[in-house]
């Protein structure tokens, strides 16, 4: 009989813990794979390796052993891996796959449309510029607000509830204040406003990032991100589903983050991504990580503490489903490290 063990490794280890194996039958010797070593007494063998073994590595030892004996468990750092009768266990890194009939169901709450900063739409473009619309929730009375904007090259902007108080010497930046009648909104309603900009044509224009600072007529001030840069950072990538033989799935973007390990910890710290628009849902390995999201935000952690070890290469998988249209990547934070704009 020939057959594979197969299991991912929780923690890092400079001499591979043994593989115990469990046969019906007794057996004399099995054969095992490069790198491998194995010495076996009665119906029981034990597989040993020198080699080091990482967090999240995939162990893989190739068996031969006898036609009239069966593997009937498997132990691993003192855990069983399988039984007489095993039970199917998702150890997959892999979240392509939604969860089966037995797991919890997923319940989402409807998006609250004034959860978030606002919402920033291009309705129109022409050759030389582009008109945009701005929705912003109010939470509460106002008495004032302000916008500051950054485009990638030179415009000429006409903001139509605001007074552009201040331009930069190359007209890549803004400060606008909201005139008299336009400062003092209600809370409970949506302000509609937005601009047209204009710039030399031929060029590829775009804002780099759009802030909005709001005063309440009660006191205190919020400011929030419209449009964040996008992030460029190696240590994420994310690509939209390809695969012709499933249906289209336009607010789903899949990606995998992976770092080095620079120093030891008990834990690894949470891992906090952010997208350009709201997110519904993320979706990583079971059984390992678990992930959160509030708005454009999601949070990756642990479920049980894992032991880092420098030098170990950390690799999470993950699939996010928005609300609407897939968003930009904007911020990731590994810690306290933002790996976005070092």
């Amino acid at each position: 009989r020939e057959g594979q063990v197969q299991i991912m490794s929780k923690e890092c280890y400079s001499g591979m813990p043994d593989i115990h194996l469990i046969f019906s039958k007794d057996v004399e010797k099995i054969g095992v794979g490069e790198n491998y070593a194995a010495n076996c007494t009665g119906n029981e063998c034990s597989v040993s390796s020198d080699k080091e073994v990482g967090i999240n590595e995939l162990i893989l030892v190739d068996l031969k052993y006898p036609a009239h004996a069966k593997v009937i468990g498997i132990l691993f750092t003192g855990q069983e891996m399988c039984d007489v009768t095993p039970e199917e266990i998702d150890i997959s890194l892999d979240p392509t796959l939604e969860p089966g009939t037995t797991a919890a169901p997923i319940t989402t709450p409807e998006p609250d449309p004034f959860d978030g900063c606002a919402n920033y739409e291009i309705v129109e473009t022409w050759n030389n510029g582009w008109k945009g619309h701005l929705h912003i929730p109010i939470k509460k009375d106002t008495s004032r607000w302000r916008l500051d904007a950054e485009f990638n090259k030179p415009v000429v902007a006409d903001f139509w509830a605001g007074l552009p108080e201040k331009w930069s010497n190359g007209r890549t930046k803004v400060i606008v204040l909201g005139h008299d009648w336009s400062a003092t909104q209600k809370a409970g309603t949506i302000f509609k406003t937005g601009f047209t900009a204009n710039h030399k044509e031929g060029d590829k224009v775009f804002i780099k990032w759009m802030k909005l600072k709001m005063c309440w007529a009660a006191g205190g001030c919020m400011s929030c991100d419209i449009v964040k840069e996008e992030c460029s950072s190696p240590r994420l990538t994310v690509a939209r589903p390809n695969d012709p033989l499933s249906p289209s799935k336009p607010n789903v973007i899949y990606g995998v983050f992976s770092k080095e390990v620079k120093e030891c910890s008990n834990d690894m710290p949470p891992i906090e991504i952010e997208f350009s628009s709201r997110v519904k849902r993320l979706v990583v390995g079971r059984g390992r990580y678990q992930a959160s999201c509030s708005g454009d935000k999601c949070t990756i952690s642990t479920e049980n503490p894992i032991k880092m070890v420098a030098g170990t290469q950390l690799e999470i998988k993950f699939r996010a489903v928005f609300w609407e249209a897939p968003g930009k990547l904007v911020g990731l934070n590994y810690g306290d490290e933002d790996m976005c704009h070092n």
